[in-house]
């Protein structure tokens, strides 16, 4: 991973003194990421001043949900946007990017053709580079350093402040009334399967929580890394009782999650999305880093999935319950 100061020492135009954006600039902020990836802009961008005009550029689906933040949204992966990536940049009569008076780019890997590119497609911009992350191992959570990016690049923000409100108040969901649909929404995937529980953990969970949760019905979220349980959980459908939901599109993914009583999955990006939403919340983080990725919302748990899974269970089951007595008595 590289540190900061990596991407300033290059022979290409000087990086300008930073200095605050003021009202009226129009700011193009790059970040190309997963669902949970993405979802971490939205602690800094929520606490931005609306006088700047903000566009992200990014992928999607994740990128769906930053729009009421920002003036707009553009897909990265479209047309003319592998140009900044190119060797040999050449003017473009229409290029697929808005005129920008600030870039700030998060990158993955070395800057590469990337800055030099950034210079050229925005000669008169400032450009801000940034490693898409913090250093491995470093004790900082991904939301609050992408939020002191921002803060580094000249944008107005209080990091530690949006950091804290996104973990008091549920930033995708802040005034909605709570819809009254009894679910118990699992998610038993992630991006990584380094970070999850086999279906042997699952399958009892869904089936005692079920059988013994009154009037709370289990739905089985699945999406395209879940493509090969699928099989498995149609199968033993009778045994655990759940709707299953395969790859839903935003708007229904999103009045599932509002209608749940309680979601439980694992350190993914629809873990971080029911969290965001304000929905009570059980994330269950095996080989990734809690200090880095914990979920961000009012009502959220960890419970760190080490062996025995036996333990693991209990702990999930008595949150559960404590979780769902206090839906019921609101």
């Amino acid at each position: 991973m590289l540190a900061r100061g990596e991407f300033k020492n290059r022979k290409s135009r000087p990086m300008r003194k930073k200095s605050p954006i003021g009202p009226k600039k129009r700011v193009l902020i790059l970040r190309s990421g997963a669902l949970g990836d993405t979802l971490m802009l939205l602690p800094g961008l929520a606490a931005l001043p609306n006088p700047v005009e903000i566009f992200v550029a990014g992928r999607l689906p994740g990128l769906e949900f930053l729009k009421p933040f920002t003036s707009r949204c553009l897909d990265y992966e479209s047309s003319g946007w592998h140009r900044l990536f190119s060797e040999n940049p050449e003017p473009l009569p229409r290029p697929p990017w808005p005129q920008a008076d600030e870039v700030i780019a998060f990158s993955a890997g070395p800057a590469g053709r990337l800055q030099p590119n950034l210079e050229f497609y925005f000669p008169h911009a400032g450009i801000h580079l940034f490693p898409a992350f913090p250093e491995q191992g470093r004790d900082l959570h991904v939301a609050l350093y992408l939020a002191q990016c921002l803060a580094e690049a000249g944008l107005t923000l209080n990091p530690q402040q949006a950091f804290a409100v996104a973990q008091q108040k549920a930033l995708l969901n802040p005034d909605s009334p709570q819809s009254k649909t009894q679910t118990l929404v699992f998610h038993p995937g992630s991006g990584s399967g380094q970070k999850n529980l086999g279906a042997e953990f699952w399958l009892p969970l869904i089936k005692t929580l079920g059988r013994n949760s009154g009037p709370f019905k289990p739905v089985l979220l699945l999406g395209p890394a879940e493509q090969a349980m699928r099989p498995y959980f149609e199968k033993t459908q009778t045994e655990h009782g759940a709707q299953i939901v395969f790859c839903p599109e935003n708007p229904d993914l999103i009045e599932t999650l509002k209608g749940a009583a309680l979601y439980i999955g694992h350190d993914s990006g629809i873990t971080h999305l029911a969290a965001m939403l304000g929905r009570p919340s059980i994330a269950l983080f095996r080989n990734s880093s809690v200090t880095q990725w914990r979920p961000l919302g009012p009502k959220v748990t960890v419970i760190e999935a080490q062996e025995p899974l036996d333990g693991v269970m209990d702990q999930v089951l008595w949150m559960a319950q404590s979780f769902l007595s206090k839906e019921n008595e609101e």
